[in-house]
Order: C-alpha cells, then structure tokens, then sequence
C-alpha cells in the first residue's frame, strides 16, 4: 500500500515523466477542477495535499514508487 505525502506539481509531474506545464493542462478538465476544489485545491497552491496526490496518482495512473 502506498503512502501518499504532500509534493509539488514539478515534483509529481516528474513521477508522471512530463513537464509540469503539461500536467497543468491534463488537470484543467473540468471534472477534475472540481474533485481537486473539493479536496481543498487553490488555483494558486504551490503544494498538493496528500489526498489530491492520491487522486491525481489514480486517475492518470501515476507510480510514485
């Protein structure tokens, strides 16, 4: 089981293998805007919580191992 912690978009973004300006894009859709809004997402955070890595992890099927 993976213990997901807090990190930054370029640090996620590099688990993912893309730059962070790409994983921006993926997660304006607006079905994930919202799921990330109600995990307690900012437009303007710098660091994602632990529950908004999880999410993001699962739906673009991240391994951050």
């Amino acid at each position: 089981m993976t213990k997901y912690k807090a990190m930054s978009y370029s640090e996620l973004a590099e688990h993912a293998g893309v730059n962070r300006r790409t994983l921006y894009r993926w997660l304006q859709e607006p079905g994930h805007q919202r799921k990330l809004h109600a995990l307690g997402v900012t437009p303007k955070a710098k660091a994602l919580p632990p529950a908004a890595v999880k999410y993001i992890c699962k739906a673009f099927e991240i391994d951050i191992e």
